[in-house]
């Protein structure tokens, strides 16, 4: 298969997590619309600058993303698409809570939701399978929609980790195996062969401006 991708082709998504938001360290799911600090906006230009690529972008609709992705789409007067899809997680009774006070109170079940997220979900929370699905539906999506385009997403820390894992075809626990700071940013390739499956490649991750 690596002999034939030099003439297959690719579509090329580079992901890109929010930056630093307001509220410190809590569970900021998709119940959480909260706004990125100055430090956040600084990071995400940062992870971008000089790049001039996509040719359009998608973001999840919360706006610690979806600001960012309108200011780049005007900037770069490329297309922009909001797609529900791709928000957050939904924590349930965690959302807005410090993760100090959830992981004190109840340490068990927090163990068990990085442990095995398919078997454990935080109260009135979105199950983790329903997740992966929609996360799936929308990465499927993507590649028929944006086949042989560069695209960027901008996404948030704990669907990225899931759609590394789910790409990747790695178990889903493997997402706690992902380093993703704040403005992380990582590049797949998806090839695209006549002779076989699309073929995904990560070609780079964490190379946004948080871990510099």
């Amino acid at each position: 298969m690596t002999n034939n991708l030099s003439t297959a082709e690719y579509t090329c998504i580079d992901f890109l997590r929010h930056g630093e938001c307001e509220g410190g360290e809590i569970f900021r799911g998709s119940g959480s619309d909260v706004a990125l600090t100055d430090k956040g906006w600084q990071q995400m230009r940062d992870s971008v600058q000089d790049m001039a690529c996509w040719d359009s972008i998608i973001t999840s609709p919360l706006q610690r993303c979806r600001r960012f992705a309108i200011e780049q789409s005007e900037h770069l007067s490329i297309p922009l698409m909001a797609n529900n899809a791709w928000r957050e997680i939904h924590f349930g009774d965690w959302e807005g809570r410090l993760r100090a006070d959830v992981w004190q109170q109840s340490p068990d079940l927090v163990a068990n939701y990085f442990k095995d997220p398919y078997q454990s979900t935080p109260h009135n929370g979105e199950p983790f399978a329903e997740v992966a699905e929609r996360l799936r539906t929308a990465w499927d999506d993507l590649l028929i929609e944006h086949r042989n385009q560069h695209v960027l997403v901008v996404q948030h820390g704990g669907t990225l980790r899931i759609l590394l894992a789910l790409i990747l075809g790695m178990p889903a626990t493997a997402m706690n195996q992902f380093e993703v700071p704040f403005a992380c940013l990582s590049r797949i390739k998806v090839f695209h062969h006549s002779d076989y499956a699309d073929f995904p490649i990560l070609v780079s991750h964490n190379t946004g401006s948080a871990n510099q």
